[in-house]
């Protein structure tokens, strides 16, 4: 049987350098970099809590550090569940209230926040609040106020809004920088500071009934 032997590599020198030729033909077979696409990790604009100035972190990260301020982000989804001692939560997520819930002097800040169990705090949302069970609010910040069909929400102190969509019925002050629209269904006790104000058919205005 013959004997298969490689022809081997001779090098006119011992300095341990590939021959010009051969070196080249080795990067040429070994480097892909040309065709690999540098990889980039999806980003997100948040807006800190803390400072209000803007940064961006990972879409994908649960928590992060403001670039302006250092102060830790958090943000993850919260749901509040019956029992919770936690009174003061700070998310860029979102916050459920379930039902059976029953909590007062709860401070929230948040993304969107839906209350369906008896509360009653201080609430700052950069996109809504949709309240579904009857609520006393302290202070209220938000992008939008939803008032669901067959709920009371009580303003005590301060309430700002971009828009607000009432269903249900709201007591105190509530003032807005763009509409606010009582539905058919709505009863507004007290008084409305807003670019403008629309009511459906049967919609209840009462501005000298704030108690």
């Amino acid at each position: 049987m013959l004997e298969f032997r490689p022809e081997p590599l001779v090098v006119s020198s011992v300095s341990g350098l590939l021959p010009e030729g051969e070196r080249d033909r080795r990067v040429a077979l070994t480097s892909f970099h040309s065709q690999v696409k540098e990889s980039h990790v999806p980003m997100q604009e948040v807006v800190c809590y803390e400072c209000g100035m803007t940064s961006k972190v990972p879409a994908a990260a649960l928590s992060a550090n403001c670039q302006h301020c250092q102060a830790h982000l958090n943000m993850a989804d919260v749901e509040i569940r019956p029992g919770s001692e936690q009174l003061s939560i700070r998310t860029l997520g979102d916050v459920t209230v379930p039902p059976e819930t029953t909590l007062s002097r709860l401070s929230v800040v948040c993304r969107n926040m839906e209350i369906s169990g008896r509360v009653s705090g201080s609430f700052r949302c950069t996109r809504a609040l949709v309240v579904n069970e009857s609520v006393q609010i302290e202070n209220l910040q938000a992008a939008r106020l939803v008032v669901s069909k067959g709920t009371e929400v009580v303003i005590t102190k301060n309430a700002q809004v971009e828009a607000a969509n009432i269903y249900g019925r709201l007591t105190g002050v509530l003032r807005s920088s763009g509409v606010v629209k009582i539905y058919g269904s709505g009863e507004v006790n007290g008084l409305i500071f807003a670019a403008d104000v629309v009511m459906e058919p049967g919609a209840v205005y009462n501005r000298d009934n704030l108690s």
